[in-house]
């Protein structure tokens, strides 16, 4: 089985993916090592790039082993490909302003910038928010909701969850002290202490801060960062009310770069 862990950048795939690695623990199923040359990266939880999915499905062997790769799959060549029934794709999503601040303070952290939120979503935040818009509704086209988890049910119905998942991975469902076991393994508090205290084998990093790639993991907090005008211009997009001129600009300022980044 390959499970292909995918969302939309910051909202929440990561954590999604250290609960599966647990639960799969639990399960006594053991993980199988994604070959490097699948990566362009080896200390990236992203162990097959988009870019070599097709290759991975079409040469190794997955019916009696298990792999998971944590990825951002956007492209809609890769989301409507048909794939053998032992890919399990997995979507997270999250609320589309609390996505957008963690975003910020990515952005603040990778670069070391300090840049006000307001200036941030006027000059990058709103193009990335329509990133997240495009992102679900692709995944949610060619995949359903079937697939997908809800960042609050992780937070608030964790055991409902698990469910879930342990369905769409043809897995037996969990006793009461086995998710008891597994949230206990998976707070964000835990994941954070041990990214940053270098015990987390699956986010290594090269950076000794990358710990605070696991911030709060607070819903809400966006309250403290929007003002009137980005949230009423964030809820539009969170309708799918974008104008032409925003929708050229992140045209321009995301895809555009990849196309040519790919070319180089």
């Amino acid at each position: 089985m390959l499970i292909i862990c995918n969302g939309a950048f910051k909202s929440g795939s990561s954590w999604l993916h250290a609960v599966l690695i647990e639960l799969l623990k639990i399960q006594n199923v053991s993980l199988s090592r994604v070959p490097d040359s699948y990566t362009n990266d080896i200390n990236s939880p992203t162990k097959i790039i988009e870019s070599k999915l097709d290759d991975f499905v079409l040469n190794e062997s997955f019916d009696h082993k298990t792999y998971i790769t944590k990825s951002h799959f956007f492209k809609e060549s890769t989301l409507s490909s048909p794939y053998p029934k032992n890919v399990k794709f997995i979507f997270v999503d999250r609320d589309m302003k609390d996505a957008i601040v963690s975003h910020y303070y990515h952005i603040k952290h990778k670069f070391r910038i300090n840049v006000s939120f307001n200036l941030y979503y006027k000059i990058l935040g709103k193009y990335k928010a329509y990133e997240i818009y495009l992102f679900n509704k692709r995944c949610k086209r060619y995949f359903g909701e079937d697939h997908f988890i809800s960042y609050h049910d992780l937070k608030n119905r964790f055991s409902d969850s698990i469910d879930k998942l342990c369905s769409i991975l043809d897995l037996k469902k969990l006793d009461y002290s086995e998710i008891e076991d597994l949230m206990r393994e998976t707070t964000i508090d835990k994941l954070r202490e041990r990214s940053r205290t270098g015990q987390s084998q699956y986010y290594p990093s090269k950076r000794k801060d990358n710990w605070k790639q696991f911030r709060k993991g607070k819903e809400g907090d966006w309250i403290h960062y929007f003002s009137d005008n980005s949230l009423s211009h964030i809820r539009r997009t969170e309708k799918g009310e974008m104008s032409v001129a925003l929708k050229v600009m992140y045209y321009m300022l995301f895809t555009l770069r990849r196309i040519l980044g790919r070319i180089e």
